[in-house]
C-alpha cells in the first residue's frame, strides 16, 4: 500500500457507513482515500513526505454535495451589495447610497438579496420608490429568489424596458395605468436587459435567463474576468465544505470557463452542469445536451441532465396552482409549458437516457411535471432515471405517492 500524503489524527470521524459509522484517523494518497479506521492502524502509513494534522477532536465527515445551485450567479453576486434583513426605505437608502459612491464607474448599481416586503408590509415595489433612493443612477434591487427585480426609472430607460416590450410565456413587465413599465420585472427574459448595463453585462446570468452563449462571443479579458469570478465561487463553496455541485442553470460557455479553470488547476470542486431547455426552444435542441454529455463527462466536470422551469414563485403569482390565487378570482400563475410541450420534451430527453430537472414550485407545475413523466415513461419504458421536481412548495396529496410510483426524486430546499 503507498504512504499516505496526509493524515487526519484524533478526529471525530463520521464515515457514513452504517458498518463502521465511527473513526479517529484516515489516510489520503494523492486525491484518493487511502484508508480508515483508529489512530495505530492510520499511523502505519505514515512517510517522511506525510502532513499530519490534528484534528485535536474536532468532527471530520465526507464533503458536502451542494443538489442545487447557480455557480456563476452566487459567485458574481459575492462581488456585490447584499441588502439582505433591511427594512423600509430609509436603511436602504442610507446602504444602497454609500455603496453607489464606492462604484462610481459602474454603469448600474446593484442590490441583491432584497424582498418583496422590505419597503412595506402591504404593498408593491416600484420605480418610483427606487427613484427616490437612487434617482441619478439606474440601480436594480434584485430578490432573493432570483425571480423578480425592481428596477428605477433610469435604469428602465437605459435598458429600453420603460414602455414595455414582447416577451415569452411566463415572464412579465408589468405596467402600470400609465402605459409605462412600474419598475418590476419578473422572470429573466423581462429583466435580462438591464443586466446587460452591468459590468459583466449580465453573462453570468445566460444559463438561466436564456441558456445560449453570449452574443458576440467574449473577449478574452471578458473570459479572464468570468473565470476569476468562478475560482472566487468555488473557493467560497469549498470553504464551507462544498466538494461536488449540482449546477442549476447552464450553457457551453459555463462549460469552457470551468473546463479552462481545470486546466489551470483551479477546479477544486466537482460541478455538473445541465442543458437549460427554455420553453421557447424546439423540442429537437434537447439533442444539443448530448453533445454537452460528450464533450464533458468525467470525474470533475460533467454534465447529462436537462433543466427545465415549469413555472415561477408563489411571492409573484408567477407559481402554477392546481386552483386560484386567494383573493385573485381566476389567477392561477404562469405555466411556461404547457401539458403537451412538456411531455414531448421529457419523452425526447428521457429517451436519450439524461437526467430532468424541473423547477415546480406549484401543486399545478408538481402535477404537470409527474404526469410529463409518466408519459416518458410509458413511451420509453422504466428505468432507473431519477428524474428529479425541484422546491416543490406546495403538493397536493394525490401527488405524493406517484414520487414513489415513478422514481422521482422530490428535490427541496428548506
Amino acid at each position: 500500500m503507498p504512504a499516505a500524503d496526509i493524515i487526519i489524527a484524533n478526529a471525530r470521524i463520521l464515515t457514513m457507513d452504517e458498518a463502521a459509522p465511527r473513526a479517529e484517523a484516515l489516510a489520503i494518497a494523492g486525491n484518493r482515500l487511502l484508508g480508515i479506521g483508529n489512530r495505530d492502524d492510520i499511523a502505519g502509513l505514515r512517510a517522511k513526505h506525510t502532513r499530519v494534522i490534528d484534528a485535536r477532536g474536532k468532527t471530520v465527515l465526507p464533503g458536502f454535495i451542494e443538489s442545487h445551485m447557480h455557480l456563476f450567479m452566487g459567485a458574481v453576486e459575492l462581488d456585490s451589495l447584499m441588502v439582505t434583513g433591511l427594512e423600509g426605505l430609509d436603511a436602504l437608502t442610507k446602504v444602497v447610497r454609500d455603496y453607489a459612491r464606492t462604484r462610481s464607474q459602474d454603469r448600474i448599481i446593484v442590490a441583491n438579496g432584497g424582498n418583496y416586503t422590505m419597503i412595506r408590509p402591504d404593498g408593491a415595489i416600484s420605480r418610483h420608490d427606487l427613484d427616490q433612493i437612487l434617482p441619478d443612477r439606474p440601480f436594480i434591487l434584485c430578490c432573493f429568489d432570483h425571480h423578480t427585480v425592481w428596477a428605477n426609472t433610469r435604469a428602465l430607460e437605459a435598458a429600453g424596458l420603460l414602455k414595455g416590450r414582447d416577451l415569452p410565456p411566463g415572464n412579465e413587465i408589468v405596467m402600470g395605468p400609465d402605459g409605462l413599465a412600474t419598475g418590476e420585472l419578473k422572470e429573466p427574459a423581462a429583466y435580462g436587459p438591464v443586466f446587460e448595463l452591468t459590468p459583466t453585462q449580465g453573462r453570468e446570468g445566460l444559463g438561466l435567463a436564456t441558456g445560449e452563449d453570449p452574443v458576440p462571443p467574449a473577449t478574452l479579458s471578458q473570459r479572464r474576468t468570468d473565470m476569476a469570478a468562478l475560482k472566487r465561487g468555488l473557493a467560497y463553496c469549498a470553504s464551507l465544505g462544498i466538494t461536488s455541485i449540482h449546477n442549476m442553470d447552464g450553457n457551453f460557455y459555463q462549460l469552457a470557463l470551468l473546463d479552462a479553470l481545470r486546466q489551470e488547476g483551479d477546479l477544486i470542486c466537482r460541478v455538473q452542469v445541465p442543458w437549460h431547455q427554455k420553453n421557447y426552444f424546439p423540442p429537437a435542441r434537447i439533442d444539443e445536451a448530448l453533445e454537452m454529455r460528450r464533450h464533458y463527462n468525467d470525474d470533475m466536470l460533467y454534465s447529462g441532465r436537462v433543466k427545465i422551469f415549469m413555472d415561477g414563485v408563489l411571492e409573484s403569482m408567477t407559481a402554477l396552482m392546481l386552483d386560484d390565487y386567494p383573493n385573485h378570482p381566476g389567477e392561477r400563475g404562469l405555466p411556461l409549458f404547457t401539458a403537451s410541450e412538456f411531455n414531448e420534451v421529457a419523452t425526447r430527453a428521457d429517451k436519450h437516457g439524461l437526467q430532468i430537472s424541473v423547477h415546480a414550485i406549484g401543486d399545478g407545475a408538481v402535477r404537470r411535471t409527474l404526469d410529463g413523466y409518466e408519459a416518458a415513461r410509458k413511451a420509453n419504458g422504466r428505468r432507473d432515471s431519477r428524474h428529479r421536481i425541484e422546491h416543490i412548495e406546495v403538493i397536493d396529496p394525490a401527488d405524493i405517492p406517484r414520487f414513489k410510483e415513478l422514481g422521482v426524486i422530490a428535490s427541496m430546499q428548506p
